[in-house]
This record gives C-alpha cells, structure tokens and sequence, in this order.
C-alpha cells in the first residue's frame, strides 16, 4: 500500500466556485493524505490487457453537504486511478448511468477495448456517493411496515386495490430513504462537487468524460455548473437532462413498448425455426404466445408465488441489449415452461427446460449459468425488525427536480399509459418523489460557456427516448453535435455498440477532438443471428452515413463491457409488493 495525495500540484478551488451558488472547497479535503492499493479487478484489467497501467484504489472523505461542511459528518467516495502510459493529455472520468451505477471500474474497463485511453490519459473511476462501495445510502424500514402493505396481484391490473398499492409502497419508500440525514444529500448536484473535487485534487485543469444514460444528465449537470473545466465529452444513450425527471421518465411506457413491437417481437419470429416449440412466426402470433403465457401466471397466482408482472420486468430488464434479446427470450420460455409444470416457485428444471428449446446458435450469446443466477432464491432478508431496503436510486431522482405531490396524479397517468400501450405502460406507477419531503434543487441548464460535447443516440433506445435526447438537443445546440443510429435500439453507443460509425465519430472526438461538421445519421449492424439491418419506423429518415457497418462490437469480445451494458437497465419503479 502506497500513502500519497494523487497530485502533483493542486490548483486554486477558488477559481472553479467563481460562480457564488458553488462551494468553495475548504483547504483540510485537498491535504488529506489517500492511502492506496491496486484495485481487486486490477488483475482482471491487466490480463485484458497486458500493457494497461495498475490502477489503484482508494477513498476520499468528502462533505456530506458541500454547502455546509461543518453541518454534518463527512462521507467516503470510492474511487480507483491509473496514470497515463505516455504524455499525458488530461484526465478522464465515466458513469455509466442508473442513477446509482456503480462506476469504480468503468473507466478502465473501457480502456481495455480503446487502450489510447491508458496511454493518453489519467484513468480515473468513481462510485457516485449513496452506491457501490462509497458512503451506503441506507433506506431504512420495519417489517411490520412491510408486512402491512396493501398488495396487488398484478401491476397491470389497473383498479382500485392496485392503486392503493402503488400509493402504499411510494410513501414507505420515501420514508425509509429519508431515514437517515445523508438521503437529502445523495443528489446528482452534490456528487458533481464531488466530481470536481476529484478534478482539482488530481491537479488537472480539465475533466474529460463519458456518460451514459443518467451518466448524460450527470454529464450535463457537470458542464452547466463548471463550463470552464469541460474537457471532451461523450454523452451516449441521453436522457432528456434539460428537463426533470418526471419528463424522462414519462417517456419509459411508450419507447419501452416500441423497443418490444418493432424489433423485439419480430426478431423471435424471424427466428422461430431457432426455437423448439414455435413461439410464432409473426409479430402478431408472439404477442398471442405471450399474452397465453403471462394468462396462465396470472391463473397460477393463488397456489404459486410467481406473478405475471414478474414476467414483463424480466424482459424489459434486459432488451436494451441487443445480446440480450436472447437472454429476453429465454426468460419467456422459462415462464412457458413453469407454465406447464408449476411449482411453488420457478426451478432450475424450468430454466434448463427452456434453455434446451434453443439451437446452439442462440445458446452462443449467453450462459446457462448466467441465466439460472436470474432465477435464483432472493436473499433472505436481514435478521432483526429494522430492514435496509438498500440505496434505492430514486432518492437521486427526488432530490433532482420537483415532482408532483397528488399521487393520484400517477395512477391516472398510469391507467392511461396502460390503456394505451399495454405491454409496457403500466410501467412508472407512483414514484417515492411523490412524497418526498425535501425541496429539490431544479437546475435549469443552458451550459453557457461550455465548449460543444458529442452527443450519441440511437433511434429506438427504450431506456432514454430518442425524442427526448433531440428536446435536450434543441435547448443547447450551441454547445453539442448530435451523432444519430438508424434503425437501431441498444442502450449504450460508443464503445459498448455495434455500429463502426459511431466508434469513428467517437473516436476523433475523444483522441484529437475532433467534432462532425454537422449533426450525422449513422447505420448499425443486424441483431444477433440476423443477416441484415431491418428498417424500423421510428422519427429518423433512414439517411445513414455510408460507412462499413460492423458485424460485432467490443462488446462481444469484452466480456467486462457486457458488464457495463448488463448493469445500465433501468429498474421500474417498484417493488417492495412481492
């Protein structure tokens, strides 16, 4: 272990708070002396690649409210740094979403498939404060609370008894999470200070960064509060970060849905003859075969413990994924094959069953054992009346912007997403925001001063809509350029997607920063085991740039990246109702 402070020289915090809304850093967290070791998945990067620098971890106590440090007991952020191989070029953060991912890895992690990155840069990862293996936001409950629980038999159900459900479990949620004093500070705003922080205490003058997902609001948030520290960045799979979070997560229902209709559904006709025991050679025949399969859950649910909403989260987990399709498909086998032999829960034979109805060609982008750890027995939870229900990811959300306080607000809004798209609209139910008891923070952006950020996204991403990511690139055209996929749905672009396109753009950017003269369209490579690009109908044009499309990505040579993709899907806004 190695005792050190990572910079060399620490510039003047003063001159990165000349804003007066921002804090500046009290004098005792920049000479705090960091005690460091190689990282536990050091080894696993340096067999990656062999060249890779070691990249140590270690932690630094920052304020729990940057506004007030002396209110309130400091906080640890985890975080891991490598130092660059040749002249150095900066330092280089990442995020790859939730909120609340855990991020310590991913810096490296995506180095292993751009090793420029570990010559050109300082490496440096982070867990966002409240998650992984920073300070724990720890949302706290009883079992008598639990257990008094109105309950529900199925989300979709929208009635009355489900309502009350959504309601119930809401207000415990935002009880437990407000618990302790950290819940008011685990903040998108609060962890950019954090992130700043990181920057002047590595003694570089700029922050380059890849965000994904919420890793782009984030991203976002960091530019408007310190444009004169933007280095270059990447902001793949965008949320819609110039409004609140209500508005991304309103879109969820719908694009989650069109994710289903227009490229799921039809990707398991085109390969029914993959499948022993056709699930249907059309769009049209899948829904049928689906709908008959979650029929025979719901008609199980008085003598098993297995739900028919347990169904659609699985598979809305997962579709993100372009690999995962396979994964999404076995899911819905496995809950066919319960079917017809239940149990009081899902078994091992019901995962083996259905994963035998594959040919090998499916089987060779997953994992029996992988698949069968999805269906394992949850742990039993903690011994004693208190519960730690966990670090639950909308604190992040509540604390963001404001919510509306009528929770009855979210169950019309609910009703009329499921009435409407009846796979996934029943998603959002009432979040915990809804009786938060704290005051967000409400940043409006208009990143003034900030130097233009590539922006990637594809135009069926079902976990940030495409349309929300063009409405927060019209409100700061002047400071980003906007790299479109065609017919394309994956969560997660650069790096982690399949298109050659998107990797040259991201490329120039990152390495010489160079930006594209103007906003592009680019083209993708077919799904697993597809023999061409299917068009969808979606808001682009088809327009793509001619470049050579990829048959693979790194991520499927990177097992590490499938990591990072598999960790990016969103959770709905559930569940203690099981």
């Amino acid at each position: 272990m190695v005792a050190s402070a990572i910079a060399l020289a620490t510039p003047s915090y003063a001159e990165s708070a000349s804003d007066p809304r921002n804090p500046v850093i009290p004098p005792r967290y920049l000479d705090q002396t960091l005690t460091w070791a190689p990282c536990d998945f050091d080894a696993e990067i340096k067999k990656a690649h062999p060249q890779a620098p070691t990249t140590n971890c270690a932690t630094v106590m920052v304020p729990m409210d940057w506004h007030n440090p002396d209110a309130h007991p400091d906080i640890k952020v985890a975080i891991a740094y490598s130092k660059a191989t040749g002249p150095v070029r900066g330092l280089l953060t990442s995020n790859p979403g939730g909120p609340g991912g855990a991020g310590l890895n991913r810096t490296a992690n995506l180095a292993v498939s751009r090793p420029q990155m570990f010559r050109d840069f300082d490496l440096l990862g982070f867990d966002p404060r409240g998650f992984g293996r920073s300070e724990a936001l720890r949302c706290l409950t009883t079992r008598a609370e639990l257990n008094a629980l109105p309950k529900t038999p199925d989300y979709r159900m929208r009635d009355e008894r489900t309502h009350r459900a959504e309601i119930a479990e809401a207000a415990l949620q935002a009880k437990a999470c407000t618990a302790t004093e950290f819940g008011q500070f685990v903040s998108s705003q609060q962890t950019v200070y954090d992130m700043e922080f990181l920057r002047a205490l590595s003694g570089h003058r700029l922050l380059h960064f890849i965000g994904y997902s919420y890793g782009t609001w984030l991203g976002g948030w960091y530019a408007d509060t310190y444009p004169q520290r933007v280095g270059r960045f990447v902001l793949d799979s965008n949320m819609d970060w110039t409004h609140s979070q209500w508005d991304n997560i309103n879109f969820d229902p719908w694009s989650y849905q069109r994710r289903f209709d227009t490229q799921f559904k039809p990707w398991i006709a085109r390969h029914a003859d993959q499948i022993t025991g056709d699930l249907g050679t059309a769009a049209q025949q899948v829904q049928r075969t689906y709908d008959s399969i979650r029929g025979k859950l719901t008609e199980l649910q008085k003598t098993t413990n297995v739900r028919p909403d347990d169904l659609d989260n699985k598979v809305l987990g997962v579709i993100g994924n372009n690999r995962r399709f396979i994964r999404a498909l076995i899911d819905i086998l496995v809950y066919d094959e319960f079917g017809k032999a239940p149990a009081a829960t899902i078994q091992p034979v019901h995962v083996e069953r259905a994963w035998g109805r594959l040919a090998p060609a499916l089987q060779a982008f997953d994992k029996l054992a992988d698949v069968q750890t999805r269906y394992a027995p949850p742990r039993p939870p903690s011994a004693g009346e208190v519960v730690n229900l966990g670090a639950l990811s909308q604190t992040v959300r509540c604390n963001d912007t404001a919510w509306s306080k009528d929770p009855r607000f979210y169950t019309r809004e609910a009703d009329r997403m499921a009435n409407r798209y009846p796979w996934g609209g029943y998603l959002n139910g009432v979040p915990m925001c809804t009786f938060w008891p704290y005051q967000p923070q409400d940043r409006k952006l208009d990143l003034k001063g900030a130097p233009r950020m590539l922006m990637v996204h594809s135009e069926i991403d079902p976990q940030t809509a495409y349309e929300g990511a063009i409405r927060t690139y019209k409100d700061i055209t002047h400071a980003s350029r906007l790299v479109s996929i065609d017919d394309e749905g994956q969560h997660g672009q650069y790096i982690l997607g399949p298109s050659s396109c998107v990797q040259q753009f991201g490329d120039r950017f990152l390495f010489n920063g160079e930006l594209p003269g103007r906003n592009e369209i680019c083209g993708t490579a077919p799904l697993p085991e597809d023999g061409s690009v299917y068009e969808v109908k979606g808001p682009l044009n088809g327009k793509a740039v001619p470049l050579p499309r990829n048959l693979t990505s790194a991520a499927d040579t990177n097992p590490m990246l499938q990591d990072i993709l598999d960790q990016m899907g969103e959770q709905p806004m559930r569940p203690l109702n099981r």
